[in-house]
């Protein structure tokens, strides 16, 4: 369940406000700007429908009246936002919505609130499953709504089959990355130097961070190009540049002052990041035209082949080298990954700095990740490989618990999509049916044939343990 407070467009205190740079106004028009507020304030802000629209115009969020949800997690740093995923014209994807509403994550729907031909638009965020059907926070107050009134989404909008299948048009992947926000460090603002050396963040997302490392406070995101102040010397700085793993103080032109990623940067505006770092990189000969390599056969997909997801936007690769030639395009956080490396290998990496895996994308190309910038399927960013269990006492029934969370219930033990049976949570319980299967348990590389009260299939030995 997704919790938070009800919010309506078309409340009295700003339905006529004007919705973005628009003559259109919130109480009309305003159902995604609406429900994208109670999204925030689920995820540990207070905002109201205004708060945002007023937000998101500084910082370029609309087009006309048109909301921009990618901008949100440049204002609200614990608010991630995954992808927008059209389903018009195919199946909505129900098992992977209900699985982050169970997960607590936030999903807003697009739905059609009219019986006139096409979909006209309207935005709801999902409160909860119930049975067939979810209930909804919906933006629009009807008559009679009210924070106690249970609103079902097949119930209120049913022109297209009243299937949820079919009354879902598209879909927006939300998450963050705490349950609440947590309290920003104390600041001591560091004195800009007199000789002012300035570098560019090199991608989009870049993010300003209290501590030089991954999981130091961000404090926000940042554009492609924007001007940053070092406070650090420049022959400090520029030995940093490009190098994985350093991190370089700055001030960003608001005055925020913080800590960037080294390779996510460049010396000169409009370069990509580490572009102005050719000793970190394996680059051609000045002048030699890289020449196209050969049609490959695909790689094979390994036992017990790890699926993988970003934790952030990050780029997919030709090679595992940071450089403008090796990138093929950026992979959203939204997007599953098959490993091609033994998991008995990948597992160590996932995670782990100045680490790289070889992976097959959705549309099944094949390239390299960094390894510090993913997760596994299953939730978790690191895999502590579980030693082998002692074999169960005479008579003792033979069971095992998951031991991270979203884990896949396969119909045979590949990873796909065509394969997944359904997730199961953290410290589920399957019984082994198969003889021997024991002895697999923690197995980098095994499967393991399980049944739980409704089904069978087979579960990686690598996310259970007794």
């Amino acid at each position: 369940m997704f919790v938070t407070k009800n919010l309506y467009q078309n409340d009295e205190s700003w339905k006529n406000n004007a919705l973005g740079i628009s003559s259109e106004t919130i109480g009309v028009w305003g159902c995604l700007l609406t429900s994208a507020t109670m999204m925030l304030n689920g995820v540990g802000y207070n905002e109201t429908p205004v708060t945002v629209n007023d937000k998101m115009k500084v910082a370029g969020g609309f087009q006309g009246a048109f909301f921009i949800p990618c901008v949100l997690p440049y204002i609200w740093p614990n608010c991630a936002y995954r992808d927008m995923q059209p389903c018009e014209t195919t199946p909505a994807p129900i098992a992977q919505i209900d699985a982050a509403v169970a997960a607590g994550k936030p999903v807003i729907l697009q739905v059609d609130w009219n019986k006139q031909r096409g979909i006209q638009t309207h935005f709801v965020l999902v409160k909860e499953k119930k049975g067939d059907d979810y209930v909804l926070y919906d933006p629009y107050k009807y008559g009679g709504d009210g924070p106690d009134k249970e609103i079902l989404l097949t119930s209120r909008y049913k022109y297209n089959g009243g299937k949820l299948a079919s009354e879902i048009s598209a879909v927006l992947w939300f998450d963050s990355y705490s349950t609440t926000p947590p309290e920003p460090p104390k600041v001591v603002k560091v004195p800009v130097p007199a000789e002012n050396y300035v570098i560019y963040a090199g991608e989009d997302d870049l993010a300003l961070r209290a501590d030089p490392s991954v999981g130091g406070y961000l404090w926000k995101r940042m554009l492609i190009e924007t001007e940053l102040i070092c406070l650090e010397p420049k022959a400090q700085v520029k030995a940093k540049i490009g190098v994985q793993g350093q991190w370089i103080q700055i001030q960003d032109p608001k005055g925020d002052q913080g800590y960037v990623a080294a390779w996510f940067v460049s010396e000169q505006k409009g370069k990509p990041a580490s572009a102005s770092a050719p000793a970190a990189v394996s680059a051609p000969k000045p002048g030699a035209a890289p020449k196209p390599a050969p049609a490959a056969a695909p790689s094979p997909v390994p036992p017990g082949a790890l699926a993988l997801y970003p934790t952030e936007e990050l780029s997919f690769r030709s090679q595992p080298v940071i450089a403008p030639e090796t990138l093929i395009r950026r992979v959203p956080t939204s997007e599953q990954l098959i490993c091609l490396e033994p998991a008995d290998k990948a597992i160590s990496k996932v995670g782990a700095q100045n680490q790289w895996l070889k992976v097959r994308s959705a549309d099944k190309k094949e390239g390299f990740v960094a390894a510090w910038y993913v997760k596994y399927a299953g939730g978790s960013t690191a895999q502590t490989t579980n030693a082998s269990a002692p074999a169960p006492a005479t008579g003792a029934t033979n069971k095992v618990k998951t031991t991270v969370e979203m884990v896949s219930l396969r119909n045979q033990p590949v990873v796909s999509d065509a394969s997944l049976i359904k997730r199961v949570p953290i410290n589920y319980e399957f019984t082994i049916t198969e003889a021997g299967g024991e002895a697999k348990i923690g197995a980098n590389d095994k499967w393991i044939k399980v049944k739980d009260a409704t089904h069978e299939g087979y579960v990686a030995a690598w996310f259970v343990s007794r």
